[in-house]
């Protein structure tokens, strides 16, 4: 099964475009455990510890695991993943925790990583309502990218629909040269 990781800053139309392009393309798709779990439990910004982010990135691998096995697609469609998890947890708590294998996670076949162009949408979850502060955090996600040698594509404009358009390029080019879409 092919995995294709919505990647970047907050209010980015990450969640959007993922549930777009699981539907398009007929994939499963994986939703952001770290938003259920800080909205759940509340946790201001200063209250956070790395055993958080440790237990969002162990629940966030076993619910793609479950997904995964449900097979019956060539695609999943995973709205954010660990990786960013680590990066939140440098950004939260200058540190990463010790007992989890940050650098030892499955990457996915490719990321699509969203840039910081789109007006910034308030919740009651995110953080990063100043531009500086989603743009740093975009810098921060492609250095990790890097550092970890990670196959990604940006997406980039402000614009929802071209935002779209190049993400489904992109999963289409990745799903033709896998094999996966059928010649007509």
């Amino acid at each position: 099964m092919l995995r294709v990781t919505i990647f970047g800053p907050e209010s980015t139309g990450k969640t959007t475009l993922a549930r777009h392009l699981s539907r398009e393309f007929d994939g499963l798709y994986m939703p952001e455990y770290g938003r259920a779990y800080t909205h759940a439990l509340g946790i201001p910004e200063d209250a956070w510890e790395p055993r958080h982010l440790t237990q969002i990135a162990t629940q966030h691998i076993m619910l793609r695991e479950d997904i995964e096995q449900r097979g019956g697609t060539a695609l999943i469609i995973e709205d954010t993943d660990v990786v960013k998890t680590a990066i939140w947890s440098d950004r939260l708590c200058n540190a990463r925790d010790p007992n989890f294998d940050w650098d030892g996670v499955d990457l996915p076949d490719l990321y699509l990583l969203l840039t910081p162009e789109t007006p910034f949408v308030a919740d009651e979850i995110r953080m990063h309502d100043r531009q500086a502060a989603r743009e740093e955090f975009y810098e921060r996600c492609v250095r990790e990218l890097e550092r970890r040698d990670a196959t990604y594509r940006l997406i980039s404009g402000p614009d929802f629909d071209d935002r779209t358009a190049q993400a489904e390029g992109f999963v289409e080019a990745l799903l033709d040269l896998s094999g996966v879409l059928d010649e007509d």
